[in-house]
């Protein structure tokens, strides 16, 4: 199936990664600040799986879904991805210990000092910046072209998500 290679493909690329600056979309009043994030795992649904440090303020009165976007960079990378999905704050002790990848010692520091957060991928733009190779002159003419054109960024491929009906059964 065409989606499961784009889902491959993304889950290396975001491993490949690893690092992101996470940002949420929530419009409430108390929302989990923008910062980096360090991926812990990606899985078989291409849900991305990080901790967060645990806010001060209850974890109970935060909107226990909402929209969030990782923007995926590394220096040193020819490629950037920027995905938007929607985020489940995981604080059930039996959800945390049935998820594959989480040592105990994890589950525990889940539970106390931080926040295991799961993304569920909606959206994605794979942006690769060495399109034209290492010739400069022949890069900034495509982007002028492309850009003149509205045609996007060459280079760039968008994945969307948030129609695919093994996503559905999952509730977004």
């Amino acid at each position: 199936m065409f989606n499961d290679k784009n889902l491959i493909f993304l889950k290396e690329k975001i491993t490949d990664l690893g690092v992101a600056l996470f940002h949420c979309d929530s419009k409430s009043l108390l929302r989990i600040p923008t910062t980096i994030i360090q991926t812990h795992s990606v899985d078989d649904n291409c849900d991305i799986l990080f901790f967060i440090s645990r806010p001060q303020q209850d974890i109970n009165e935060f909107e226990q879904e909402f929209l969030v976007d990782l923007n995926y960079f590394k220096k040193g990378k020819d490629f950037f991805i920027n995905v938007s999905g929607k985020a489940r704050i995981v604080k059930d002790p039996e959800e945390l210990t049935y998820i594959t990848n989480l040592t105990p010692a994890e589950v525990t520091n889940a539970l106390t000092n931080q926040v295991l957060i799961r993304v569920k991928i909606l959206k994605a733009n794979f942006v690769d910046n060495n399109h034209a190779g290492k010739n400069y002159l022949v890069k900034k003419t495509q982007t002028l072209f492309y850009g003149l054109f509205d045609w996007g960024v060459p280079g760039a491929r968008s994945y969307d998500f948030s129609t695919n009906s093994a996503l559905q059964q999952y509730g977004f």
